[in-house]
């Protein structure tokens, strides 16, 4: 592959890895990003829009896709990878039009402007949430979210396969399950367990803990996502998803020994919207795009706090 990659969300966790990992395969990339807050420090998510920008093969644009003229976005772009999102399923119920106007009007106007380019491929990030409390299984059961956070990206899904309908618009869904390891966003579970591990202070578990959950490592996501721009088949939705289901203590176990100390564990009521179980069946990422399993849960918590200690983010 040697064409334009447009990647959206270029500031976040999985969009500036997916950056990186294009950089550093010699591509031509336009990373974009509007760098809303919210979830990220501003400080934190402008600092690595800079570090992403100084990459070799990436011009970096500051734009939202919610209102901003698209037309200043080059014109020969063959593949998108839309990582552009607001994530987070608590604040999505007191936010509506923040979530909907990201998670869908912002789809519909990035789709309209593609169809003006030579595209090849339309990779459109989804999510486990779209299946509801009970994700599990292949991409063929019912969806069903309990957020409106999963109801928006739902939505985008139907809207993109509305296109490929329509006109033949050659988009792929890919749905994420529980992505972790360095670069984490701070509103992320992990992300929060490990800085409260390394400070020494309570941390809050809402639910008793059993929930589970089939984590994905960010370097196997990343692979498949940037495989999907080649092998993914328009019309076509794929779980990306661990092998493994392990539950909330079970990983909490994982990083008090990573940690070297005692958690202190603050248990509450359960989050409005969260899901009680994700185990993905990814048989056909790994068929159709190689998606592999190569880190542990334990190896990649072990690396996130790492990564956590390293920046001295607790």
């Amino acid at each position: 592959m040697n064409h334009k990659v447009l990647v959206t969300g270029a500031a976040g966790f999985i969009g500036s890895a997916i950056v990186r990992s294009l950089s550093a395969r010699g591509q031509e990339v336009i990373a974009l990003d509007g760098l809303l807050g919210g979830l990220y420090p501003v400080q934190e998510k402008s600092e690595r829009f800079r570090q992403i920008s100084e990459l070799p093969g990436v011009r970096a644009l500051d734009l939202d896709l919610r209102h901003d003229d698209l037309s200043v976005i080059d014109t020969d772009i063959t593949y998108v990878i839309n990582e552009a999102a607001m994530p987070g399923l608590g604040p999505s119920w007191s936010d509506f039009e923040l979530y909907s106007s990201c998670n869908l009007t912002a789809v519909a106007r990035l789709i309209d402007v593609a169809k003006t380019w030579p595209i090849k491929r339309f990779v459109q990030i989804s999510t486990s949430s779209v299946y509801g409390k009970l994700a599990v299984g292949d991409e063929t059961i019912a969806t069903v979210p309990v957020s409106p956070y999963g109801a928006t990206k739902l939505a985008a899904e139907h809207l993109a396969f509305a296109h490929w309908r329509d006109s033949g618009f050659p988009v792929s869904v890919l749905r994420y399950f529980s992505v972790y390891g360095p670069g984490q966003r701070p509103d992320m579970a992990y992300r929060k367990f490990i800085a409260h591990a390394l400070s020494g202070t309570p941390i809050d578990v809402f639910g008793d803990g059993t929930q589970s959950r089939s984590n994905t490592y960010i370097d196997d996501c990343v692979e498949a996502t940037l495989s999907a721009l080649e092998n993914a088949e328009p019309g076509q939705v794929y779980n990306i998803s661990g092998v493994t289901e392990q539950t909330l203590l079970e990983a909490l176990g994982i990083i008090e020994e990573a940690a070297g100390r005692e958690l202190n564990l603050n248990f509450l009521p359960r989050a409005r919207g969260d899901q009680d179980r994700t185990m993905g069946d990814s048989q056909k990422a790994i068929r159709a795009l190689g998606l592999k399993h190569t880190v542990t849960l334990e190896e990649g918590l072990t690396r996130q706090v790492k990564w956590q200690r390293d920046a001295n983010l607790f």
